[in-house]
């Protein structure tokens, strides 16, 4: 079991390696390298673990970025994102991307994207096309004429740096993800890890409408104290942060993603920011009485940003 163990943590070692370094050359023997296997070996035990082989991944990777780009960086040309995502020409961007979506990078961001969201947007060129009876819905607010969230409660907070063990889920972003809540929630209890505010977060990895839902990671971290031995360390910075009036269960996962629609869409361009890397949900966990299990609810979401 501690060699599985060891393997899933190399291997999630490298995958975060390869967030970080998306616009690099990455080689299968400068991937191995950061695992500390033999390039061999590395490519089983990562293929074994992640369900693709690592040039597969990293491709899969490269052009989830670039299509996230494309939709809340509007400003950033084409070749400049194909390259950020360590594509070396246009063409063969343009190429794997239709090979992937079926469109056309420019198509992509002028909204065919969203055919994969739930909801047009009055700023989106075709939302006039799919948003069919518009006057059904009140515009008084100023962000959007759907009124799913209210923008205006926004606010920019700074997050300080500490420490934190999580345990990673792979899947749908609902029901499932409490199973890994409740064994790191137990692991960190019984060692009396865990700090005086209970500091629980969610950090999903990616936007499930671009990953397929079996490749979906979710980090289920909670804050630990400094002296924790091989806890991961949260940079901290400055994020935009909505609280939700009620809070949401993981079964509620569409209401989640409204909200980090109109962030993303609505708020984030008139905003002067832009996002700087994933977002993260703030939970609270209330242990059921007489029972070994938990509630898991999640009281908002942060997007990390800075001044464009």
């Amino acid at each position: 079991m501690k060699k599985a163990h060891d393997q899933f943590e190399q291997v999630q070692s490298v995958m975060d390696y390869i967030d970080e370094h998306i616009d690099e050359d990455l080689t299968l023997e400068k991937l191995a390298a950061q695992s500390n296997y033999s390039p061999f070996h590395f490519h089983r035990v990562f293929t074994q673990i992640a369900g693709e082989t690592p040039a597969s991944y990293v491709k899969r990777v490269r052009m989830e970025r670039a299509a996230h780009l494309l939709i809340y960086e509007p400003d950033i040309p084409v070749t400049d994102i194909a390259l950020q995502c360590g594509f070396t020409s246009l063409s063969y961007f343009t190429q794997a991307f239709k090979q992937m979506y079926h469109v056309s990078p420019k198509a992509w961001r002028e909204g065919e994207y969203l055919k994969k969201f739930p909801l047009a947007y009055e700023d989106s060129k075709i939302s006039k096309q799919m948003s069919r009876k518009p006057q059904e819905y009140p515009i008084s607010n100023p962000y959007n004429q759907f009124q799913w969230v209210d923008l205006s409660r926004v606010k920019i907070i700074e997050i300080p740096s500490f420490s934190y063990v999580w345990k990673q889920h792979i899947g749908n972003y609902t029901e499932e993800v409490y199973e890994s809540w409740e064994e790191v929630f137990r692991w960190v209890k019984a060692r009396e890890y865990d700090g005086p505010d209970g500091y629980y977060f969610g950090y999903p990895r990616n936007n499930p409408f671009i990953t397929p839902e079996g490749k979906c990671r979710y980090d289920c971290c909670i804050r630990v104290k400094e002296s924790v031995e091989g806890a991961t360390t949260f940079n901290g910075g400055k994020f935009a942060v909505y609280e939700f009036e009620n809070p949401l269960s993981y079964d509620q996962r569409n209401h989640i993603i409204h909200c980090y629609t109109e962030m993303y869409s609505i708020w984030l361009p008139k905003s002067g920011f832009r996002f700087v890397g994933n977002p993260v949900e703030f939970v609270e966990i209330l242990p059921i009485p007489n029972s070994l299990h938990i509630q898991t609810h999640i009281t908002g979401i942060a997007i990390p940003i800075e001044p464009k």
